[in-house]
Parts: structure tokens; sequence; C-alpha cells
């Protein structure tokens, strides 16, 4: 009885846990294509850290990644590899926050604006569960993550560009870029079951100890 009390406690702690309990960082990432810029810009900075302090993130390109082969469906792809597979809900993308101010435009500009995000178990097949719009960064100060809604479960995610908010000037087809991305995932099952057997565990040790108290007196 002591035993399926633990138990039952456990389960009811695991739907007591909010579902977005767990952040994930990609292992990988890779673009279709990559601003060759003095070495910087390079696609593993949306997911090394680079440039974030808490929730937000600096103003430093170096920091950043960005492509320059035009933003249109697939052209501008980023492909996102989580290590695992996820019940995700939802994405955390930190916008384009190089701020530099011309007679011509602002490099503000460059970040992403229409966009949709598509999710796949085994990297070669791959549904769309986003398709929206990213605000531009305001000033070129720190900025946290814009935060969009996702669901089911994917190893890999896919963040597809379709336009920047370059128009009207030299960038509007090309150079779009962001500067961070995390994912949001509900516990794994492997997690839950790991925190039911530890509370097993814990209820059969207590009933043992209570069965051998009155030999022990």
């Amino acid at each position: 009885m002591l035993k399926s009390s633990f138990v039952l406690a456990a389960v009811a702690l695991a739907a007591a846990v909010p579902a977005s309990a767990v952040v994930v960082t990609p292992v990988s990432v890779t673009a279709s294509s990559t601003q060759t810029h003095g070495g910087f810009y390079k696609a593993e900075n949306l997911i090394n850290g680079s440039g974030l302090s808490g929730d937000l993130h600096d103003s430093n390109f170096a920091n950043m990644w960005m492509t320059n082969q035009g933003v249109g469906a697939a052209q501008a792809l980023l492909t996102f590899d989580l290590g695992a597979v996820y019940t995700l809900t939802s994405a955390d993308i930190w916008q384009y926050n190089f701020g530099t101010n011309t007679p011509v435009i602002s490099t503000l500009d460059r970040g992403v604006k229409d966009f949709r995000i598509l999710t796949s178990l085994d990297g070669a097949s791959f549904a769309e569960v986003f398709s929206g719009r990213m605000e531009r960064a305001p000033d070129g100060s720190p900025i946290g993550a814009q935060r969009f809604a996702i669901g089911g479960d994917a190893r890999y995610v896919q963040i597809d560009i379709l336009s920047n908010y370059a128009e009207g000037t030299i960038y509007t087809t090309y150079s779009a870029g962001l500067s961070e991305v995390r994912f949001n995932a509900v516990p794994e099952p492997a997690t839950w079951a790991m925190m039911i057997g530890g509370f097993a565990l814990v209820g059969g040790a207590v009933r043992r100890t209570r069965r051998a108290a009155p030999l022990a007196a």
C-alpha cells in the first residue's frame, strides 16, 4: 500500500510540473549559406551561447549568423539537430541585432521578417508547424528572445527565412540574420519513469524499515 502511495504521488507531481520544463539547445546546426566576412557570422553562433548574457543577446555582429544568398523559400534555410527526439512546445529566437545606421540603410533591417518552422523525426521528411513574422530588433541594444508556439515530436527543426526588413535597400534580396535559437519541450518520458521508480524504491525502503522495527525492539 505504501509503495502504491508513493507511485501515485509521483504521478501527481508529474502532472503538476509545467509542460515546458526542458530547454533544448541543439547539438548542431547547418545553414544553406553563410556570409563570409572575416570568419564571422558562423552558423554555430546560433547555438553556442556567444553574445548571450542571461536572457539577453548583445549587438556584436561577431556573435551572430547571417546568410548572403537571398531570402525566400529554401534559400536561407537553417537545420538544427536536437540530438534526440523531443516533444516540442515552442521556439525562442533572438533576432539579428547589429545596429548601425547609415544614410542608406539600417543594418537592423537585415533581421528576419517572415519565416516558417518545420520539424522532422528523421531529418529527411519535414512538415511545417509554424508560419509567421518576427518583430524587428528595436535599436541595437541587448534584446530578449521572441517566443513562437510549435508542437509535436521532432529531432530536427528547420527555420526557413522568407523575407527581411530591408525592402527598398541594397539588402532587400540578401543578408538576413539571427542571433541565437533555443527550443522548449515537455520532459522526456524516461525522466518521469526514473522519478516514479525512485519514489517506488523509497516507498519500499520505508516499508521494509517499518517491518524491521519490531525485531530491533
